[in-house]
């Protein structure tokens, strides 16, 4: 599908911002940059396996992507450098839903976050953990062993990840004061409302 390869594009333009942004040498600084870096592998291997159709493999990151993509925005946007301490000696962190509130009130977003968390929740458990959810979609036509995913399961996952690793740069930008990466970050919003916000684009079910 053509939203794999739009995919491909926007993350290879997120790297090349990416490559260009410098962190400060401050321990939790690094931290944070690590765990912003982290969300973003996680979103650029879900594009990769999507393209050599590893749909299994896939879908089981979409909970570490999610996952730590709200950790990481949380960390950098709203956490106070007390919380931040917290996180890097402890490694406790509060539900993914409450970061999600938490980034969403503080940043005056609107609700895309706490969708898209709410619309994957109830299969996130089963794509990671080898559960039902992602064994039938290996189950193909004719007793054939396949994926089985419809285009728009294809579409909405690219569109996720998409938009994640947008905000994911957003925040890599913000964190290296690196304005000069601003015009990048501002082309490929426009680029995701073209390919992954389009309901012309969008396959029906």
């Amino acid at each position: 599908m053509d939203c794999i390869f739009e995919a491909k594009e926007h993350i290879e333009t997120c790297w090349r911002a990416i490559e260009k942004c410098s962190i400060d040498g401050l321990a939790q600084s690094q931290f944070v940059g690590a765990m912003l870096y982290v969300a973003f592998n996680h979103c650029d291997g879900i594009q990769t396996l999507a393209q050599k159709k590893n749909f299994a493999s896939a879908y089981a990151l979409v909970r570490p992507m999610l996952e730590t993509s709200f950790r990481a925005i949380w960390l950098h946007s709203c956490a106070t450098d007390e919380q931040v301490q917290n996180c890097m000696e402890k490694d406790r962190w509060e539900s993914a839903w409450n970061l999600i509130l938490e980034i969403e009130e503080k940043n005056d977003n609107a609700p895309i976050l706490s969708g898209i968390w709410s619309d994957a929740r109830p299969r996130l458990h089963s794509y990671t953990h080898g559960g039902v959810e992602i064994a039938i979609r290996q189950l193909g036509n004719e007793s054939s062993i396949a994926p089985n995913l419809s285009d728009l399961e294809v579409f909405q996952l690219m569109q996720t990840v998409g938009f994640v690793s947008w905000m994911v740069l957003g925040e890599i930008i913000n964190l290296s004061k690196n304005e000069s990466q601003l015009g990048v970050f501002e082309k490929l919003g426009e680029g995701l409302s073209e390919w992954a916000f389009n309901r012309e684009r969008q396959p029906l079910q």
